[in-house]
């Protein structure tokens, strides 16, 4: 795991220095503390920092072959590389690392551009080829691994982080009203958008070729989910062939040359990867983080994992009660506005984990994979609102109207609207009253980012929880959950591997029937996660699956009160019209939304406090 670095100087007679490459690449040295390294040639450079997991002697980068034609930076593990070896190596090639790195250079030698669809595992990388004289930057298949570039008339420049490229001496900070749009909307921003004119992220499944004169000259989606359900096999089957498939990912995610472990929150998706571990070797370290508010706090089930499966088990409780001073750092790493309050603890186990081991599994993507979130049950709800019980009526009726839907008796299908307004913070029609009048001049908010994934899968015929899953898998598991995992491990050296979010994993759930994955009984209640649930009350029985869903959470409702530091310093943001929110949103709708109805979402007083903080920064 590490960090990279490009830049390429659109005027071919312009070098590229080493100070560029530094300036840009050591204020990520905290994503490979191990080592650097820079590679230039005339007008295009490499830089890297280098986290080593494998091959620790070897391997170094940017890495070259064949007397510098191919050059290599990367970011990632390549789980399969090994057999992709082999497969190289009765083709003909020969290699003198023992890494994944050189691996990925062969292929892309032998394969072209097609050696990404080989790959399975996590990855950002660019490769310079001398000989077809451009520069192929590609992203995994999920967006694991973040990619950022930057594109103007005269640079073309790419690296980890976001907080990068405002290092070079030549960027630009200019907002972008669509991403600021998009934020005010979700709490975080998706991809390709971010914060900055010119700077995008590369979406997952994507890559880029770009010629040395800085020029893209294809950008092309390399990978999809495709939602075919195989109607013809019992549940049965796919409980056993997908536990299975979990035990070979984690197989596959173990390989390192130093020591792992895993996290282990005391949830389903978790403890299904810590028992999957722990029958390949004894002694695993698993982390739990506790809560001293019990409303959070799962330790008393990841204890029963743990002792079930002689686990080496670690509780961490932090103080989480000083949100003012580890902001500011959260503000840097993530480089935009970012709302997801669920990155203080990552933050903090993170930290903890890294006094112990530079590698741990983690839990994330079996929700998005298999019916977890509220959310897709409320999307549902929508398509079939009438339980039987009447009490159960008024539940519904209560969770639809706290997110701006009104019920009805009436059966409607949903729409990409109701869908922003389930997952979202605001939906378009309030984010339009937000915004400034200058602002909303330069944002199309019906075009928006999901939009073109909802045209797609609407195109494909999927049905509604297929629907939802894909536009998670297109927009929030990348542009927030690993988006939060992978900065907020890397502020800490920390690798953070992912077996439920995988090509194998995710390629089998897209043919599993969706009345498999989220389920309804006849009282009108719904049955999320029903296969990893079944196969969790196989390893850990059933009471532990029948609690309610808990999530990773923190007590924000707490630290926004009246009687905080924080809330107080809250208020006076927002009663200052001279607040830098203000140069971008309009004062009066802003209280009276907080007045109307987010003093009951504590979240979306978090997301505008960090985007004041952020801008006042920035």
């Amino acid at each position: 795991m590490c960090g990279i670095s490009g830049i390429i100087n659109c005027d071919r007679t312009n070098d590229v220095s080493k100070i560029e490459l530094e300036s840009i690449t050591n204020i990520i040295a905290h994503r490979g503390p191990d080592g650097s390294g820079y590679w230039s040639n005339n007008n295009i450079g490499l830089g890297h920092r280098r986290l080593s997991i494998i091959d620790l002697e070897g391997s170094p980068q940017p890495m070259s072959i064949e007397e510098e034609t191919f050059t290599i930076t990367y970011n990632g593990e390549i789980y399969n590389f090994i057999e992709l070896k082999n497969e190289l190596q009765k083709a003909g090639y020969s290699f003198r690392t023992e890494g994944d790195t050189e691996v990925v250079l062969k292929a892309y030698e032998h394969w072209g551009v097609q050696c990404v669809e080989r790959f399975r595992g996590m990855f950002a990388f660019a490769i310079v080829d001398n000989h077809k004289k451009e520069v192929f930057i590609a992203r995994d298949h999920f967006g694991i691994k973040p990619l950022i570039y930057y594109t103007t008339k005269e640079y073309f420049m790419f690296g980890s982080e976001i907080q990068q490229f405002p290092e070079h001496s030549q960027f630009k900070k200019q907002i972008n009203s669509q991403a600021l749009a998009e934020y005010l909307k979700l709490g975080y921003i998706p991809a390709p958008l971010t914060i900055y004119n010119n700077l995008h992220k590369l979406e997952p499944g994507n890559y880029l070729r770009v010629n040395f004169e800085g020029k893209i000259i294809e950008h092309k989606e390399y990978y999809d989910i495709d939602f075919t359900p195989n109607k013809k096999l019992s549940y049965e089957h796919w409980v056993d062939v997908t536990e299975k498939a979990i035990d070979d990912s984690v197989n596959y995610h173990k390989i390192a040359d130093v020591p792992y472990g895993t996290f282990l929150s005391g949830g389903i998706d978790s403890s299904l990867v810590a028992s999957s571990l722990a029958q390949k070797g004894k002694n695993v370290d698993a982390f739990t983080m506790g809560f001293q508010n019990k409303q959070f706090d799962e330790v008393p089930y990841a204890k029963d994992v743990a002792n079930q499966y002689d686990l080496k088990h670690h509780i961490e409780y932090v103080d989480m009660s000083d949100v003012e001073a580890i902001l500011p750092k959260l503000i840097k790493h993530y480089g935009e506005p970012f709302a997801d309050s669920s990155a203080i603890p990552t933050y903090y186990i993170s930290k903890k984990i890294r006094e112990h081991l530079p590698v741990v599994l983690s839990g994330d993507g079996g929700d998005e994979a298999f019916g977890g979130y509220y959310s897709y049950q409320n999307f549902l709800k929508i398509a079939a609102p009438s339980p039987p019980k009447h009490h159960y009526k008024n539940q519904i009726k209560t969770a639809l109207k706290q997110v701006g839907i009104t019920y009805s008796t009436t059966p409607r299908k949903p729409d990409l609207n109701d869908w922003i307004k389930l997952v979202g913070y605001y939906d378009n029609k309030k984010v339009s009253t937000l915004l400034s009048e200058d602002v909303l001049k330069g944002v199309d908010l019906e075009s928006g980012v999901f939009k073109n994934w909802y045209d797609k899968a609407k195109s494909r015929g999927y049905d509604l929880y297929s629907t939802a899953s894909y536009l998670d898998y297109k927009t929030y598991i990348h542009s927030d959950i690993l988006t939060k995992v992978d900065i907020a491990s890397m502020m800490n050296s920390l690798e953070v591997r992912t077996p439920l979010i995988d090509k194998e994993i995710v390629n089998l759930m897209a043919t599993i029937p969706s009345k498999y994955k989220l389920g309804r009984n006849k009282n009108g209640s719904w049955n999320k996660k029903m296969i990893l649930n079944s196969i969790a009350a196989k390893r850990f029985g059933e009471d532990f699956v029948k609690r309610k869903k808990q999530g990773f959470s923190v007590p924000l409702k707490d630290w926004f009160s009246d009687k905080t530091e924080l809330g107080n310093n809250f208020k006076g943001i927002l009663n200052n019209k001279q607040s830098e929110l203000y140069q971008y949103l309009d004062f009066d709708k802003v209280n009276e939304s907080i007045k109307n109805g987010v003093r009951q979402n504590p979240g979306a007083k978090y997301q505008l406090y960090f985007l004041e903080k952020w801008l006042k920064e920035f």
